[in-house]
């Protein structure tokens, strides 16, 4: 009996040894405390590069869009190009479907976006645009607030898009205070150039 006893606990002690010099769990432990802040850095870096790309491409939309403008084919809706015939909004209208022919998604473009021109003598004489309304909304194509003049030959042009991003609210640990009442967060992209002397 006395020797079944010592050697249980000799076997006890043993088990004990063991257990301490076992780092099995060591590996599991040690992702189960780094891996919440590396998965956050991981999807925050992602959402701020997803950011950037879309506010890039809408930049590289309205500056590429904006040729007709700089050249005088908007304006003189001149034959052969797109805005041939156009007069009013719906001149408006083709000018934004050429925005958002080049952005990463077109309805999306087309859905959540306004267009915003005006045109000066100078560049100093032009205004900063507002793309929020009273209520903390996306301005629309047809408020009063929502300028579109193209101008003439010679003049200086500020073209600007407004665009409520629907996902950009939404990226995980990404927090974003530049929020719209309708939980888009609000990109401005703008062109900025003297037109041609085209006349």
């Amino acid at each position: 009996m006395t020797l079944a006893f010592g050697t249980s606990i000799k076997r006890s002690r043993r088990f004990g040894i063991e257990l301490r010099r076992n780092e099995d769990g060591a590996t599991a432990v040690e992702l189960g405390i780094i891996a919440f802040p590396f998965f956050a850095m991981l999807f925050g870096i992602m959402g701020v590069c997803h950011m950037f790309f879309w506010m890039f491409t809408l930049e590289n939309a309205v500056w590429s869009a904006s040729r007709d403008m700089r050249t005088g084919a908007f304006q003189t809706t001149s034959l052969g190009s797109r805005y041939a015939g156009l007069t009013g909004d719906a001149l408006k209208t083709e000018f934004k479907k050429a925005i958002c022919e080049k952005a990463v998604n077109y309805s999306d473009c087309m859905s959540y976006s306004s267009i915003l021109v005006q045109s000066n003598t100078g560049f100093g004489n032009l205004q900063q645009p507002n793309c929020r309304t009273a209520s903390n909304g996306l301005v629309s194509d047809t408020d009063a607030m929502a300028a579109f003049n193209a101008g003439a030959q010679s003049a200086v042009v500020l073209v600007t898009l407004c665009h409520s991003w629907r996902l950009g609210a939404k990226l995980p640990f990404l927090p974003v205070t530049n929020k719209l009442s309708d939980g888009g967060l609000l990109i401005q992209a703008s062109a900025a150039f003297r037109t041609e002397p085209y006349n």
